[in-house]
């Protein structure tokens, strides 16, 4: 483990001295202090937020204490930990009651990626975060292969680079069929992905997709209003993307959508003909969330949205209007 030298970073890394012990000639982890610490909840939660960063060696430490055998969530976020890391929780003999696991904002790989998906250690595993790592295509092929991740409702790939690729293999993935929250943003996924992703037949219990800051265009939002296999989905964000107003029409038509409660389409070249079809649109009627900020749907677009009374149930300001 690395020593503290500037000021800065003393004070930052001081919630973490208590869990120093020396050890001969050099300061080491006394992960079973900072795991007492900082265990919430009868043992069952686990957030190390205030304990420094662990890195590589503090995570496989971790990940061997007994003390972590009621956990249920543990959460890891920027820990600054990569595949090593990853393994060590992957080889944990502690972790059998582990449901949710919290991994956002670290430097996992693919191989790391591969090593969570091919491990039985966590059975109960439903809600996995890997957003902000780096496991790209083949870490989410990893993922997809996976004989042990069955029980996972939650599954957030965010940030990763995963890309068509990447897509294309989770689409065709039993691993899909129990999630319910999908979270796809900023990968790189365009229309191809998405036409695969609108394809699978493990989407029925999808109720939360959210892919912005991605590449889809009007063909991607057409695959996706065509889609038999959605009709449970309650959020679709798609903020910052490019569906443009042929898009929108798709999402407008779609009977693939008369469950929804919440559209977000910011930064996405729509304009007024745009906000008149989602006024118009006779499935939408579900909606109390509607955001389109970033676009040029213009006063009269507001206008055609506020007296719908197909969205009358939206109650947000879905746009900055000019008046």
């Amino acid at each position: 483990m690395k020593l503290f030298h500037t000021t800065r970073a003393l004070v930052w890394a001081a919630p973490a001295l208590a869990g120093l012990v020396w050890s001969g000639t050099v300061w080491a982890l006394n992960i079973n202090a900072i795991i007492l610490k900082e265990l919430k909840q009868n043992g069952t939660h686990l957030k190390l937020n205030f304990s420094g960063m662990l890195g590589d060696d503090g995570v496989r430490q971790l990940a061997r204490s007994r003390l972590l055998k009621k956990v249920e969530t543990l959460d890891l976020n920027s820990h600054g930990f990569g595949n090593a890391g990853a393994q060590g929780l992957a080889d944990s003999k502690y972790l059998p009651n582990l449901q949710t696991l919290n991994l956002f904002n670290n430097r996992i790989g693919p191989e790391g990626a591969a090593a969570l998906a091919s491990s039985n250690k966590y059975p109960h595993l439903s809600h996995l975060n890997l957003w902000g790592n780096q496991i790209g295509p083949s870490g989410a092929e990893a993922l997809a292969n996976s004989d042990t991740l069955k029980a996972l409702e939650y599954l957030d790939l965010s940030g990763n680079g995963i890309g068509d690729p990447g897509l294309i293999a989770l689409a065709r993935s039993p691993v899909l069929e129990r999630i319910r929250i999908l979270r796809l943003d900023k990968n790189g996924v365009g229309d191809r992905g998405l036409a695969a992703l609108a394809s699978s037949p493990y989407l029925g219990n999808l109720e939360v997709l959210s892919l912005s800051h991605n590449e889809i265009g009007q063909e991607g939002a057409k695959v996706l209003a065509e889609s038999p296999y959605i009709r449970k989905l309650r959020q679709l964000r798609l903020e910052r993307n490019r569906i443009g107003d042929v898009g929108v029409k798709h999402l407008a038509e779609s009977e693939a959508f008369q469950n929804l409660e919440e559209l977000d389409l910011q930064w996405n070249g729509i304009t007024e003909t745009g906000a008149h079809d989602l006024a118009g649109s006779p499935v939408l009627t579900r909606l109390n969330r509607l955001y389109l900020w970033g676009n040029e749907i213009g006063n009269a677009g507001v206008r055609a949205i506020k007296k719908s009374d197909n969205l009358k149930n939206v109650g947000n300001d879905v746009y900055p209007s000019l008046n």
